[in-house]
């Protein structure tokens, strides 16, 4: 039988999930905390939880010197910061912006150093020329990593006892917090959870009040997962604003997500063949520590070439922060492409699938590597539609149309990571996507999931009434723009009638972001949700493409997991 039949993310049950766990729905009631408005981030209300036996002037005056710690630790890394924010003049996005840095925190405050992006220079440059909205800043959201960078102690801070929460398996003790009269004058006010073993900051909501600046500051929600030891590293943000600061007025401005990775880059790629030092050593770990990883597989050492030249790109993503290491993702991506070359009667070696960290939407193929983003990823609503896709980047593989060896080649050359947009162009012209079209179609009605094309048929409608409206998602920083070249002929082509109708449950176009892919923020692994589907009980809620907040499902490393990160510099 077709590998088909032994998918873990099979059918479509697990593909049609919505945000169970790990994103929370927006329709949750929000708590807010004291003095801070109803535009504030949700705050999800949890269990009443028995107090453990610790005095509050103990788990506060702990908590301050664990913050303490966490920043003198973080300005040893320099980890990818991603935001993707989505405008709301309305009741669905009208508009998005996107950024993509690296985090400097060596200085007083977070310094962001993007990732250069020749397409979105000049389009900032437009901007400052014409400007027409208020922008955002990839600093004005990596403020959050923080309550308070440089001031977060009872000379500036008063702390309020709340109650005790779990969230997750984790023990809290909930405190308000607001800065003193005579404190700076800018200063975090909300509410902060302490988990009570070690006493860390796990996650904080609320905004900053200032008494000089003018500009408003945007409420957030912010989380921390335990990945090094005893210490939580900052992980997620989660920032809604409203049109008004009137509190009556609910009509929403933005959105955004932000996400930490790229902790432990010093131990990044399959074969460690860029590696390089890229923090300070924190001082409990063994830097003479071997690991398997660091063995070349036999498959690579074969003839007078270590690596193959798309190993090289492989690899130097997998250095840069932006490509996840092998794993049980790709294993599952794998059984699909598998099940389009059995039926296609196709022998093509060493075909691959990999996956970018990135959330904009993208899908391209480098030699014989067909690579997909964490973005798109999540949206896709069915297993069908990821053999549309697979199927299209397929196509170029048995077309031979690859990029070139001389550009493979380059790839070898030193540049800074922050350059790698640069360096890497894995675009096809018009001529060579239209034939990849009718090729994909052709391989897609040879396979399993030919009796599901109008499945694909529904994404590629939802993608397309997306389009103008979300550029910067489905904007290629590596490849096509996803919609404007990617998969948009093959309805035409397979003269599949259009249908989409938003208001139905039973049709799932497109999932939220974030909806199904979990980056360990340590180790940059992935791995994929398998939460039950939860059928929606509106259309407001189906949400596709759409943000929605982050409410991951806290846990402490065991011993053996503080073991392995700890021998991580």
């Amino acid at each position: 039988m077709l590998a088909q039949r032994t998918l873990s993310w099979l059918g479509q049950t697990l593909f049609e999930i919505l945000v169970v766990g790990f994103v929370a729905g927006q329709n949750a009631t929000p708590a807010a905390p004291p003095q801070a408005s109803a535009q504030s981030a949700p705050i999800v209300p949890a269990p009443i939880v028995p107090a453990p036996s610790v005095a509050f002037n103990v788990l506060v005056d702990s908590a301050i010197r664990q913050e303490h710690r966490l920043i003198v630790l973080m300005r040893n890394f320099k980890p990818i910061v991603e935001t993707y924010i989505q405008q709301y003049p309305g009741k669905s996005p009208k508009g998005d912006d996107y950024f993509l840095s690296r985090l400097d925190l060596t200085g007083n405050a977070p310094v962001t150093v993007a990732f250069a992006d020749p397409e979105r220079m000049r389009e900032s440059w437009e901007k400052r020329l014409l400007p027409t909205r208020q922008t955002f800043t990839a600093a004005g959201f990596a403020q959050a990593i923080f309550p308070d960078l440089n001031h977060f102690d009872r000379r500036n801070y008063t702390f309020e006892f709340v109650r005790w929460e779990v969230l997750g398996e984790v023990h809290c003790g909930v405190v308000d917090v607001k800065p003193r009269e005579n404190s700076e004058n800018r200063g975090f006010i909300g509410r902060i959870w302490i988990e009570d073993q070690d006493f860390n900051i796990v996650r904080f909501t609320g905004t900053y009040t200032s008494k000089s600046l003018s500009r408003r500051a945007f409420h957030f929600d912010s989380w921390r997962l335990n990945t090094l030891s005893i210490m939580w590293m900052p992980a997620y943000i989660y920032t809604q604003e409203s049109a008004s600061q009137d509190p009556a007025n609910h009509d929403l401005w933005f959105k955004a997500q932000t996400r930490i990775w790229g902790y432990d880059l010093q131990q990044a790629g399959d074969h460690r063949e860029f590696a390089k030092r890229l923090t300070d050593t924190p001082e409990w770990v063994d830097p003479n520590q071997h690991e398997a990883s660091q063995d070349l597989s036999p498959a690579n050492t074969l003839g007078e070439t270590t690596y193959t030249s798309e190993d090289n790109v492989v690899e130097r993503l997998q250095v840069a922060g932006l490509m996840a290491p092998d794993g049980e993702v790709d294993r599952i991506l794998q059984t699909v492409l598998n099940n389009l070359l059995l039926t296609n009667h196709l022998y093509l070696p060493a075909v691959r699938c990999r996956v970018l960290l990135t959330t904009p939407l993208e899908s391209f193929v480098v030699g014989r590597t067909i690579i997909l983003s964490r973005g798109l990823l999540d949206v896709l609503p069915d297993e069908a539609t990821l053999a549309a896709v697979l199927a299209h980047e397929l196509a170029h593989i048995v077309l031979h149309q690859s990029v070139g060896d001389g550009l493979l080649s380059d790839s070898t050359l030193p540049f800074s990571d922050l350059e790698i947009f640069d360096h890497f162009d894995f675009r096809f012209d018009p001529a060579e996507e239209a034939d990849a079209d009718k090729k994909g179609l052709e391989l897609f009605s040879n396979s399993p999931y030919k009796a599901q094309l109008a499945n694909a048929g529904l994404f590629l409608e939802a993608l397309e009434s997306r389009s103008t409206r979300l550029p910067n998602l489905l904007h290629g920083r590596f490849s096509n723009d996803f919609g404007s070249s990617h998969l948009v002929q093959m309805q035409a082509l397979a003269q599949i009638p259009k249908h989409l109708q938003m208001d139905r449950l039973d049709q799932t176009a497109a999932l939220p972001l974030g909806s199904r892919i979990i980056v360990d923020p340590w180790s940059d692994r992935i791995e994929m949700l398998k939460s039950q589907p939860v059928r929606p009980l509106s259309a407001a809620e189906k949400m596709p493409f759409e943000l929605s907040p982050f409410f991951p499902y806290l846990k402490r490393l065991n011993e053996n997991e503080k073991a392995q990160n700890a021998t991580r510099p």
